[in-house]
């Protein structure tokens, strides 16, 4: 009988070990369900849920109230969708001339640890600091439009500027028969797009048309009113006059405007970009000729170039987006349309 019970007892002690020890396996279980659990591929649940979101990238342009980045941010905005990144479009609130503010703008990039930026740099130098901080804490650069004088992007897709502005300036010399006075209504000084654009001119005046002399170089800062007032003193102080190159939209716009005001088509206004502002003022005779960029494709190929890096596919360094000499005489065609109106009439 004490026999019996000694044996009893020590069945009941196994029992309750077995238990206890079932109860540790499931507080286990239960612990490893808990945020911070590594899974079977050895991640935590932090680390793995972060690979899997998505990548912010920010675009950061000169300004976010004219057509042409407007463009620019629809073709961005396109990309982001397409390869499912989230992107936000900003720029400077004192437009191209803010370079301090954009400045800022990369700066709180940075600090909000993006995993991208697409820039189009209001200044070649005064950006370069700012941007090799954002690519030194490992954030993959895109420039679009304008230069950055570093090496520190992984892709930089532009017109070629200053060829564009070569053709320009060889469309100026057929208008005129290569000679006369030119002057010069350009926006930012410094800028890099500005920089090739008024050198491709100047390039092709020397080469092909040295019989023609630029007068002056003005700038509007990229604002309306002011090329507008720029081109009423030029047109004052210089009434032989022949000819005026505008080196981007809003100085079309102004120049073609201060024409418009004087119904003066004699003078041969050549310039760079396109707008529903300017494609009247080519309509009605005011705009000989203009070099049409591809903004949408720039926007676009931004953000695909940082989407790709992170899918591991190969990025091209230096993409040319083109650009078309578009004028009354040709704006018709099926190719000019196609520019006037990258998002349909």
């Amino acid at each position: 009988m004490i026999k019996s019970k000694k044996l009893f007892a020590v069945a009941v002690s196994l029992l309750m070990g077995v238990t206890i020890i079932g109860g540790c396996g499931t507080n286990k279980a239960n612990s490893n369900s808990t945020v911070g659990e590594t899974n079977k591929a050895g991640e935590t649940n932090e680390a793995s849920e972060a690979s899997t979101a998505k990548k912010k990238i920010a675009v950061i342009v000169k300004g976010t109230e004219h057509p042409y980045w407007q463009t620019v941010k629809k073709g961005a905005e396109a990309a982001s969708e397409e390869f499912d990144v989230d992107m936000y479009f900003t720029g400077p609130a004192g437009g191209e001339a803010d370079i301090n503010g954009q400045v800022n703008l990369v700066e709180t990039a940075i600090n909000e640890k993006v995993d991208g930026i697409v820039l189009a740099s209001c200044d070649e130098n005064a950006l370069v600091p700012i941007t090799e901080k954002a690519a030194d804490a490992g954030i993959p650069i895109v420039l679009i439009d304008s230069n950055t004088a570093t090496d520190k992007y992984i892709s930089y897709a532009t017109t070629n500027n200053e060829q564009a502005a070569y053709e320009v300036g060889k469309k100026l010399g057929e208008l005129t028969g290569g000679k006369g006075k030119v002057a010069i209504v350009s926006f930012t000084p410094g800028a890099g797009s500005a920089i090739a654009r008024e050198g491709g001119f100047k390039k092709a005046l020397e080469e092909l048309y040295p019989d023609m002399e630029i007068v002056t170089t003005e700038y509007c800062d990229s604002d309306k009113v002011k090329a507008l007032s720029i081109t009423q003193n030029i047109l004052t102080s210089t009434p032989d006059l022949t000819a005026i190159y505008a080196t981007n939209e809003p100085s079309v716009v102004g120049v073609g405007r201060a024409l418009k005001e004087k119904n003066n088509k004699d003078i041969i206004m050549v310039g760079f970009d396109s707008s529903d502002d300017i494609i009247p003022l080519l309509e009605e005779g005011y705009v000989k000729a203009t070099a049409v960029q591809r903004p949408y494709q720039m926007g676009y190929l931004g953000v695909q170039a940082i989407a790709d890096h992170y899918n591991g596919k190969a990025v091209e360094k230096n993409v040319d987006t083109g650009a078309l000499i578009v004028t009354p005489e040709n704006m018709e065609t099926k190719e000019s349309q196609e520019v006037l109106y990258p998002l349909g009439k």
